[in-house]
């Protein structure tokens, strides 16, 4: 793939920038692969795409995660579910910060409700707990994503799918720590197609 500092940078969206030439790029049953996403978010990408009019389909749809196949298999599946065009998905980039949060309400509620989130399996946080009374107050530290970027590069069946006809870029930024890095990830992509949308690359 040729890097993009090769190639003119032109900015198509908020936050959004190209590079190469996407005009009329999306052909045909696309293919996306974004690795990272979670299943809604993959979800979500295939509706956005579906929305601009794009026939659309998961790369896990034809390849099973974390199978290895060899180049003419490869060529083979996409020839035979008639692939036109490739979409890769990938974070370039991220940044986190900590948020500190305390909590106060009446003991007897807020120490249910502290035992029943004692596995910890919805936070990447550190807890502690002060009692005065009747009450309870939690002191709790929470990860958060501040940023991300992400980078969409496009191939075609016209020259082999043998380089990228253009890539996108595109970054979000968050102030919340209630918003996650999916979350972020959508907002990019739905940016993404309605620029790509607005170039015509449908």
């Amino acid at each position: 793939m040729l890097p993009t500092c090769l190639m003119a940078q032109e900015k198509i969206g908020n936050k959004i920038y190209k590079y190469g030439s996407i005009n009329s790029s999306v052909n045909g049953t696309t293919l996306i692969s974004f690795d990272e996403a979670q299943a809604k978010t993959m979800s979500k990408t295939l509706q956005y795409f579906s929305k601009a009019g794009v026939d659309s389909r998961s790369w896990n749809s034809i390849f099973l995660p974390g199978t290895e196949v060899s180049e003419s298999d490869f060529s083979k599946m996409l020839d035979d579910s008639n692939i036109q065009t490739l979409i890769f998905i990938d974070i370039t980039d991220s940044e986190m910060a900590q948020a500190n949060r305390t909590t106060t309400s009446a003991y007897a509620s807020a120490n249910r409700k502290y035992k029943s989130s004692s596995n910890g399996n919805s936070y990447n946080s550190k807890s502690s707990n002060t009692f005065s009374g009747g009450a309870i107050s939690t002191s709790r530290t929470t990860d958060y994503t501040t940023d991300l970027s992400l980078r969409m590069t496009i191939f075609s069946k016209e020259d082999g799918f043998s380089k990228p006809l253009g890539v996108v870029e595109g970054r979000a930024t968050n102030e919340s720590p209630d918003a996650t890095a999916d979350q972020l990830a959508r907002r990019i992509i739905r940016r993404m197609v309605k620029a790509l949308e607005d170039q015509n690359a449908f």
